[in-house]
């Protein structure tokens, strides 16, 4: 059976990482064909009070802590005497996403970034495109992917319990 560390970190990773996934799913789902309705403008001013505010911890906190959870989980899992083999490529699996997750949020939080000073029509509209494509669809793929491996590896835990 694994070590209770391992199941307690799984359980972790896979809550923050269902969190992560679930907020940039709204974001693709919900709010994304809202702001197209609204406008880039729109969208600008958002960005600037939620994102470059709260957003700019709380985000972190959820993109970082979901990845390093889902390390801790799998450095525990190859760790323990008793550990579960069969959790062990759903747990690399999600060390990937993750991993393809934060490289993504390079590339994506520049342009989140650049939205703090004044820019004209063009490059509001520039950075509305690249971040949804980036920071949204491609890292949203990616949360996603490493919140279904995190599932996927739970479930395997439970597999060798039965």
């Amino acid at each position: 059976m694994p070590h209770t560390r391992t199941r307690l970190l799984l359980v972790a990773t896979t809550l923050v990482s269902g969190i992560l996934a679930g907020t940039i799913a709204d974001r693709v789902i919900v709010g994304g064909p809202a702001w197209h309705e609204l406008g880039v403008e729109a969208w600008v001013q958002y960005s600037r009070h939620a994102d470059l505010g709260t957003g700019l911890a709380a985000y972190s906190i959820e993109g970082v802590g979901a990845a390093l959870l889902m390390i801790a989980s799998a450095v525990s899992n190859r760790l323990d005497r008793n550990g579960w083999r069969g959790a062990a490529i759903p747990l690399l699996v999600g060390v990937a996403f993750s991993a393809i997750g934060l490289v993504l949020t390079v590339k994506a939080a520049p342009i989140m970034l650049g939205l703090e000073k004044p820019l004209p029509a063009d490059a509001q509209e520039r950075a509305f495109n690249e971040f949804f494509f980036w920071g949204l669809y491609l890292r949203g793929a990616a949360d996603a992917g490493s919140f279904l491996a995190a599932v996927w590896a739970l479930a395997s835990l439970g597999d060798r319990d039965a």
